[in-house]
């Protein structure tokens, strides 16, 4: 009898201990996953912290934090992922001590441009003798946006002199006085001697000096993703948006105004790119946020019958303005736009191809670098 009642004394702390467990094991539990950085470049390395918190008497002997993120990120010989269509799984099992808290900082590398977010975060966990699962969700809201890679330089020298030797040759044609305009913070792209020491003396930080030009020197790329034809060419495409980052920051660094026009559409808007004529830093950045937002699965506009309209309206007051088009297809419509621009204004067009590739322009006639691209 008293076997009996051992037994099923045992049976009841059993089945409250499971029951206790069940119900206070996620209870003061915080979870937090976050991209250390806003910002980052394809091939280079960010870090995604990790943190959780057990608030409570109760300790927590297994707890796998589990999150789905896209599968371009590389996490080194780590073997914890399970590869999902596009995206794969981080798994990382913790044991927490009562009111204990863990950290643990992972290492990532970033392999393609995109804006990439973390939504949901699942904790599961094992009952209190490691006989059940338990499964808890959180949601989360960190992301980054990875920028483009960047053109090699060496590369860019070709067709980065042919820009600035038009631009050159446009300043003496429109060449007037200076005209002092204001103080404002210096950026890193500014040039030495506008610094205005006066000023950044009483400032306590460098001020550099800002002036009106009657004309100022402005560049213009248009950057056309759609394909020649059926066959889509994705290298062309990235190599494009890369040549558009790097050359972008090369004019930029030379005090440039830089404006971006693409056929390609973001991938939260579906609208094609635009970005607005500015300089700076600042604007470096936009063009590269823009880029990495370009989703090539969604529809495009046929970029000579669209953008170039656009173009044309609202460029029809820069006499100086240069444009730079960068586009692998030839369509014959394409030609004669820029053809037709080119009477107007100084034009230049960057073609990627592949190897074997036809790359004659037979209805056009502007400056063209030609940059091939391995398959």
């Amino acid at each position: 009898m008293i076997v009996l009642l051992m037994l099923l004394g045992a049976g009841l702390v059993y089945i409250a201990l499971q029951y206790l467990y069940k119900k206070r094991w996620s209870k003061n539990l915080t979870v937090d996953v976050k991209f250390n950085d806003k910002y980052a470049y394809v091939g280079s390395e960010t870090v995604i912290t990790e943190t959780i918190t057990n608030k409570k008497a109760l300790p927590l002997a297994y707890v796998n934090l589990k999150f789905k993120i896209d599968k371009s990120f590389d996490f080194g010989n780590e073997d914890s992922n399970s590869a999902v269509s596009d995206n794969t799984y981080r798994n990382d099992i913790f044991a927490l001590l009562y009111y204990q808290r863990v950290t643990r900082k992972v290492p990532v590398k970033c392999t393609k441009r995109g804006v990439y977010m973390i939504d949901t975060i699942d904790i599961v966990s094992s009952g209190v003798f490691m006989n059940d699962v338990l499964v808890a969700q959180y949601p989360e809201n960190t992301g980054i946006t990875v920028y483009p890679k960047q053109a090699d330089v060496d590369r860019l020298n070709i067709p980065f002199s042919k820009v600035m030797g038009t631009l050159e040759r446009n300043r003496h044609i429109y060449e007037d006085n200076f005209m002092f305009r204001g103080i404002r913070q210096y950026e890193t792209f500014d040039s030495m001697d506008r610094i205005n020491w006066k000023a950044s003396a009483r400032a306590g930080t460098l001020m550099v000096n800002q002036y009106n030009e009657s004309v100022s020197q402005q560049v213009c790329i248009l950057l056309n993703l759609e394909p020649d034809g059926m066959i889509r060419y994705d290298k062309l495409s990235e190599e494009g948006i890369s040549i558009t980052s790097g050359l972008s920051r090369l004019l930029i660094e030379q005090g440039i105004s830089v404006s971006l026009y693409c056929n390609g559409c973001d991938y939260e808007t579906k609208a094609p790119i635009q970005v607005v004529s500015d300089r700076g830093l600042a604007q470096f950045n936009n063009i590269n946020t823009a880029l990495a937002r370009i989703d090539l699965d969604i529809e495009m506009q046929e970029f000579s019958e669209n953008i170039l309209n656009v173009i044309n309206s609202e460029s029809k007051t820069e006499n100086n303005m240069l444009y730079i088009l960068i586009s692998a297809s030839r369509r014959k419509a394409l030609q004669l736009n820029m053809q037709g621009l080119s009477r107007t204004y100084e034009c230049m067009w960057i073609m990627p191809f592949h190897a074997g590739m036809d790359t004659t322009l037979y209805y056009c006639n502007i400056n063209t670098t030609e940059w091939e691209v391995e398959r």
